[in-house]
């Protein structure tokens, strides 16, 4: 026995209702998955983020800070501020490290520009001006500023590397005594030094 036409129509119009529900469910579904994805990665971007302007706030406090400490040194040590400065920039010139000029200066006259030795060497890298006058045509008048003085020196200490050929012990004893070798550990001492062992040189 067939149903009504009536039936028929209502059955039909429940069908293609069911459909239509059916389908916008399963598009309001994949929707709200598409949103809970969207949210996540929009969550871990926020997260990524955070974390990179954490550390950029910890890379600023950090400069902060070295700043701070470079001003302070400064204010505290001028001269010693200009001597690091120089040794920076000039041993960088001549390709020694700047620690072991630092500790060359150190063991020679104790960062004191106006010491001079009972031998007539001078200044910060105590270079003998008797006998470095004439092969480096030194200007005495010159002789105790601080980047004149240091030039100097390492004018001198790179000669004895290449006479050496790059034996910095070698050298550094040359540097000290010329050719008469007094048998001192002044080289030991140098390299010994807080400069040296920071830098691993030695």
């Amino acid at each position: 026995m067939n149903p009504p036409k009536s039936l028929r129509g209502i059955l039909l119009l429940f069908v293609g209702l069911s459909g239509i529900f059916l389908a916008s469910a399963i598009v309001l579904s994949a929707r709200q998955a598409e949103s809970r994805k969207t949210i996540q990665s929009l969550r871990k971007t926020v997260e990524t983020l955070n974390d990179r302007l954490s550390s950029h706030r910890d890379d600023m406090a950090k400069a902060d800070f070295y700043r701070f400490q470079e001003n302070v040194y400064r204010l505290h040590s001028p001269e010693f501020a200009r001597i690091a400065d120089s040794v920076f920039t000039l041993s960088s010139k001549h390709g020694f490290s700047p620690y072991l000029i630092m500790a060359i200066i150190y063991v020679e006259s104790r960062f004191d520009r106006r010491a001079v030795s009972r031998v007539g060497a001078c200044g910060l890298m105590q270079v003998n001006y008797p006998v470095w006058k004439n092969a480096l045509n030194i200007d005495r008048n010159k002789l105790f500023q601080i980047d004149y003085n240091i030039e100097l020196g390492l004018t001198i200490l790179k000669g004895y590397l290449l006479e050496t050929r790059g034996d910095i012990v070698k050298a550094l004893i040359l540097y000290n005594n010329g050719y008469n070798y007094a048998g001192n550990n002044y080289h030991e001492k140098v390299l010994a030094s807080r400069y040296c062992q920071h830098a691993n040189i030695g």
